[in-house]
């Protein structure tokens, strides 16, 4: 089945004709069934067929046809194979070479829309030069193999400008921006950029919303999970994540993903909107998260009705996050009077405050907005999509580490200590206990055992490279193995680079004013390829733990919110794994899962068989710019055990 991903690349990538068909494409596909039916129905077959003349009925016009088409097909294929090679400029600079096709004017349009990041893989492998450049149907698009060259390519920041493709039509299509908001969007498009770099991505704000952020973090994850049976009891995240105790209240079975993001959503939005847009907006991780799932099915503009597993529901979704969002910076432009609180035994008098009333990044954003009097839609699509972007990267990579790196940690029960605290918990654990402090208070009455607690002890092992470097190779690894975005930069000065994997090295090619550069496909290509890495399927914790530096394989090219999602990230994996032990849950088939559905509506009680629990890595489908997974993983989650009491001195919080 062709994915959202190819289809969005092959129609947005591509010409304007495509683009104006593709809406009108799918209502036909989509009303198609309903067509058949009614022609059926009066029997209109054989009036349609009458009106075809007999000399297109026989075989032998079906066989003149089919041969005009393999002929046309085959000279196309030798024509475009001898001017592959891109041919030269008056400066003599060599150009990009093409690959051959073998349809006229679709070119590689067929290529890119059925094959997708296959097709581009299976180019890789065959490929003898570290760039070659593919037609979508009259946009010519480079793609890139080597992270010297591309590293070299990225280096002209100053003739490179993102394209369209990933800077409009998301925004259009995904996250509600008017069309008629495009050339007002286009004048303020730096000046917000700058915004929100010195709100939220860069400088001092940026450790403020990370220390912010680190303290809810510190509060809430002991609670990561509660062990209460009633969801009017558990916390936002555990009621999203299908929890189930197991063993008491010593353990419980939940969904990973789910859990996780409804709690990175609990940590990253109060600081930068004010803590009561997410309060008051109780479906905002889970409506992110659907969102992101289809996100490219978004993009691509299909018809809201459109026949496509989870659409409806991302619809849904994006239909309640414009909506809130829109809301919110209409309280935020026009604050709603205060209400006086009345005194009673649980709230002392006062006056309700507002996210209007306290300064945030989000209401220093709307401060330009008003300036420059946007509407509200306009307004409530920018911050959204930044804050998209934030969630998207942090909550699939902090799933795929935890995954990989506690699946990694699985040992025999008759292992040796030296095996034990070799594994990628047990490092972690080590490297960062003497920052993330987890303690364990002495408990007020043995039938009440207190929860742990945990101090991150400063903001500066965030944002220092050389610190935690085992924990940030693993970060870095799930990044690399998982990161999948379609960042496109357009061409706008001539770029003038060499390959020094080239066997003649000091030749010079040229990347021509109007063509692409596929930066987030070739990083993909990159990241994948065994001429990079050994194993590259494989997750190796410790790839990049004796590295200077990643890059360029993680270029922050148009992605401004990296340092923060690192940030994120290092304090999240590093708490959760000095607070808690999880491991598989058992697998249940869908026969037992309907018996205890059954038995529990009844009120019976059944012995529940115990099966073997094995670490299930599941298949990672496109999200807007990490993967995601596709299906629940199941976990156990248990406190960790054996954890030092905190000293007389030390201040937890």
């Amino acid at each position: 089945m062709v994915s959202s991903k190819s289809v969005f690349l092959g129609v947005h990538a591509s010409n304007g004709v495509i683009r104006r068909l593709f809406y009108p494409a799918c209502l036909a596909l989509t009303i198609s069934p309903l067509v058949l039916l009614v022609l059926r129905y009066f029997n209109a077959y054989q009036q349609i067929l009458d009106h075809i003349p007999s000399a297109l009925k026989t075989s032998e016009t079906w066989l003149q046809i089919s041969i005009a088409v393999v002929w046309s097909c085959l000279v196309t294929r030798v024509l475009s194979g001898r001017n592959s090679n891109g041919g030269s400029t008056k400066d003599g600079k060599r150009r990009v070479q093409q690959l051959p096709y073998w349809i006229p004017s679709l070119r590689h349009w067929t290529n890119v829309f059925f094959g997708g990041e296959q097709w581009l893989k299976a180019v890789r492998e065959s490929s003898i030069t570290n760039i070659v450049a593919y037609n979508t149907a009259g946009a010519k698009h480079n793609i890139v193999f080597s992270p010297a060259l591309l590293d070299q390519i990225l280096g002209h920041s100053a003739s490179l400008e993102e394209a369209d493709l990933t800077r409009w039509v998301p925004l259009r299509n995904a996250f509600g921006m008017p069309n008629y908001a495009k050339t007002e969007h286009e004048k303020l498009r730096v000046p917000i950029t700058e915004k929100l770099g010195s709100e939220i991505f860069h400088g001092q704000q940026l450790k403020a919303i990370t220390l912010e952020s680190l303290h809810i973090l510190s509060q809430s994850l002991p609670d990561l999970m509660t062990f209460n049976s009633s969801m009017v009891d558990q916390l936002p995240w555990e009621r999203v994540a299908g929890v189930e105790l197991t063993d008491g209240t010593d353990e419980a079975e939940c969904d990973l993903y789910a859990l996780i993001n409804e709690f990175i959503c609990s940590i990253i939005f109060p600081p930068i909107s004010g803590s009561h847009f997410p309060e008051s907006y109780q479906l905002l991780g889970s409506d992110l998260a659907a969102f992101n799932q289809s996100y490219y099915a978004l993009a691509a503009g299909y018809p809201s009705h459109f026949p496509l597993s989870g659409l409806p529901g991302a619809n849904l979704a994006k239909k309640r996050l414009s909506e809130e969002f829109r809301r919110f910076f209409d309280e935020l432009t026009y604050p709603p009077a205060k209400k006086t609180i009345e005194d009673d035994e649980s709230v002392s008098g006062g006056e309700e405050e507002t996210d209007a009333e306290t300064p945030t990044p989000l209401s220093a954003l709307n401060e330009l907005f008003s300036k420059h009097d946007l509407p509200m839609q306009m307004r409530a699509a920018i911050p959204l999509q930044a804050l998209h972007e934030i969630v998207s990267q942090a909550v699939p990579l902090a799933f795929w580490t935890l995954l990989h790196v506690y699946s990694s940690s699985t040992l025999p029960e008759d292992a040796s200590s030296e095996q034990r605290n070799s594994t990628p918990v047990s490092q972690i654990r080590q490297e960062t206990k003497t920052w993330a402090e987890a303690t364990q208070p002495p408990s007020v009455h043995p039938m009440f055992p207190s929860p742990p607690e945990i101090k991150f002890t400063s903001q500066s092992q965030l944002f220092n490279p050389s610190s935690l470097t085992y924990l940030r190779s693993s970060i870095f690894e799930a990044r690399r193995l998982y990161s999948a975005s379609i960042t496109t930069a357009k061409v706008t000065k001539p770029i003038i680079f060499t390959d020094p994997a080239s066997p003649n090295a000091k030749e010079e090619y040229q990347l021509d004013v109007g063509s692409y550069i596929d930066i987030g496909l070739s990083q993909r290509l990159i990241n994948t390829s065994g001429a990079n890495y050994l194993s590259p399927e494989k997750f190796d914790p410790e790839r990049f733990a004796h590295s200077q530096s990643p890059s360029p394989l993680f270029s922050t090219y148009a992605n401004e919110s990296d340092e923060l999602v690192t940030a994120l990230l290092i304090a999240l994996v590093a708490g959760i794994t000095q607070l808690w032990d999880i491991k598989p849950a058992p697998a249940k088939g869908l026969w037992q899962q309907m018996v205890e559905a059954q038995a529990e509506a009844s009120g019976q009680e059944i012995q529940k068989k115990e099966l073997k629990a094995v670490w299930r890595i599941p298949k990672a489908v496109d999200g807007s710019s990490v993967m995601v997974p596709k299906g629940d993983v199941r976990v156990r989650v248990r406190r960790r055990e054996g954890l030092d009491r905190p000293s007389t001195s030390q201040k937890v919080g």
